[in-house]
């Protein structure tokens, strides 16, 4: 039965949102599987509000390598910051279901079409994965997740854009330039008061709390919002849930995946000025659209990238069995479409998996190993792919994955790919290995000044010379200089390498507690 965008939002209650937000939703999807949040949600029930002090912050930064071969700042929030942004959301959650009810009352179909939406077994708010990543084929969902952002539940989500298309002879696209980056957080309280009575009214309302609380988890900067933690997916809808209105309200036929508009119109005037008004209500709260990704077209057009239909007529969709020769036309056949499309990423990816779950032959299997561990190199991008796509579908043996892993750590030093390394050093850790190299970590990947490359290397270190070995010191020493810097955006590093004694306030407490952000097998 088809859902409502407010009705799908309506369904999670205030604690739901707060535990899906910051127990599964602090730590991006980007980054590899060794943090979880679980124990830290634990661990704020049971504290004084006294304990969550409001002041401003500094993320931990990560690259994540897109699918153009260009890095993405991905990052992670001061957890206390990070707590009382979650717990804002969750005490005003009947005031955001009245303005998501308010805004999207006038749509006769679900504009936006990636949203939170109730799973019915889990705990995670969010499933997003790398924002260039089109999850269509193998889709997993974690065990635990509470709502899913993703648009995939055809029984309860319309399909309009076919509907459209029947009286229509254009299709306008368009995507917001950085939109993350270039939210104002000010902007909010616009959207959910209005711009002239926001303005006068300055404090004492939840939209003002959570501009504060916003700007606490980015050094206080009021200009772009985080990219990775799960909220700021939920606080960017309160504002783009307004333009959509705007839009609805001059009867224009569009769809939003999260900040990409489609548009179909009987003529070209009106995709014009579809573009026009989507650009005119984006100034009103200082976004812009990218003016690379703006265009026309003549319709029919095809419902997906013509790369993707390229594949899906492929002859391996028709088979459930791959040989060697079948396996080697097909990967050769990926490589071409790739060079054919600016080399996008996605490509790769998105082909890759529509592969991965059939079976294959060893020789097969072993083409597509080592295809992939060059292509790796090649396009960083596709490390995320390694694990649960290659390595655990195939039962790649430790040795392979080991000599995978050295040639992504030596890589990735030689070329400052701090996405790599940390892959890399993640890789030994969970397969259970150890580096051909004749130095500890810190000495190899020290210098590359990335917290989470750094907190790899102190687990890695740590497991293979002993807690009390001179190269765990040498990481304490580090970490009390970035510590005593307050150098913040190393906070998961040295929180997690500094005894309670050495940290003060909230960490120290934390420390105390024996609460970490590690998952169990990483606690070494």
């Amino acid at each position: 039965m088809f859902k409502s965008y407010y009705q799908q939002h309506s369904l999670l209650s205030s604690d739901e949102i707060y535990e899906g937000l910051l127990s599964y939703g602090m730590f991006s999807d980007n980054l590899p599987s060794f943090l979880q949040s679980v124990d830290f949600f634990a661990w704020c029930k049971v504290q004084k509000q006294a304990t969550f002090q409001r002041t401003e912050t500094t993320p931990v930064y990560y690259e994540s390598i897109r699918n153009i071969n260009i890095p993405r700042i991905i990052t992670i929030p001061n957890p206390i910051a990070y707590r009382n942004l979650c717990f804002s959301l969750k005490n005003n959650w009947n005031d955001i279901l009245l303005h998501f009810q308010t805004y999207t009352g006038n749509q006769d179909w679900k504009v936006s079409r990636i949203h939170i939406r109730k799973t019915k077994e889990n705990k995670k708010v969010l499933v997003l994965g790398k924002y260039d990543t089109l999850k269509v084929i193998n889709r997993q969902i974690d065990k635990e997740q509470l709502f899913d952002m993703g648009f995939s539940d055809y029984k309860e989500d319309d399909d309009p854009l076919l509907k459209f298309k029947i009286k229509s002879r254009f299709q306008a696209h368009a995507d917001i330039s950085n939109c993350f980056g270039s939210i104002y957080t000010h902007s909010l309280t616009w959207a959910v008061a209005g711009k002239s009575n926001a303005k006068v009214n300055r404090s004492g309302f939840w939209f003002n709390e959570l501009d504060t609380l916003l700007m606490n988890t980015n050094n206080g900067e009021t200009h772009g919002i985080l990219i990775g933690a799960h909220a700021y997916n939920l606080v960017s809808e309160i504002i783009l849930v307004v333009i959509d209105y705007q839009l609805a309200k001059k009867d224009y036929k569009f769809i939003r995946h999260i900040d990409d508009y489609i548009c179909l119109t009987e003529n070209y005037e009106k995709a014009e000025s579809f573009l026009a008004d989507l650009s005119n209500e984006l100034r009103k709260f200082g976004l812009i659209l990218n003016g690379k990704k703006v265009s026309i077209e003549d319709l029919p057009t095809t419902r997906n990238s013509s790369w993707i239909v390229d594949i899906s007529n492929h002859p391996v969709s028709l088979v459930d069995y791959l040989n060697y020769n079948l396996m080697v036309n097909y990967l050769d056949f990926l490589l071409s479409l790739l060079k054919k499309n600016n080399d996008d990423a996605t490509i790769l990816n998105y082909g890759i998996k529509v592969i991965t779950g059939k079976r294959a032959s060893n020789n097969a299997v072993e083409y597509l190993i080592d295809t992939v561990h060059h292509l790796v190199m090649i396009y960083p991008y596709l490390v995320g792919l390694l694990e649960n796509q290659i390595f655990e579908r195939y039962e790649v043996s430790v040795h392979t994955i080991e000599t995978i892993a050295n040639d992504l750590l030596s890589y990735g030093v030689q070329r400052n790919n701090y996405e790599l390394v940390a892959y890399s050093i993640y890789f030994s850790l969970k397969y259970n290995f150890e580096f051909n190299i004749g130095s500890s970590l810190l000495e190899k990947v020290g210098n590359l000044d990335d917290c989470i490359t750094l907190l790899l290397a102190y687990l890695y270190d740590k497991k293979k010379y002993g807690s009390r070995s001179k190269v765990v010191k040498q990481h304490k020493v580090v970490a009390e200089h970035l510590y005593d810097k307050n150098e913040d955006d190393y906070w998961l590093y040295y929180y997690e390498v500094l005894p309670a004694n050495r940290l003060k306030n909230y960490w120290s407490k934390m420390k105390k507690d024996k609460m970490s952000f590690l998952k169990s097998g990483f606690n070494f």
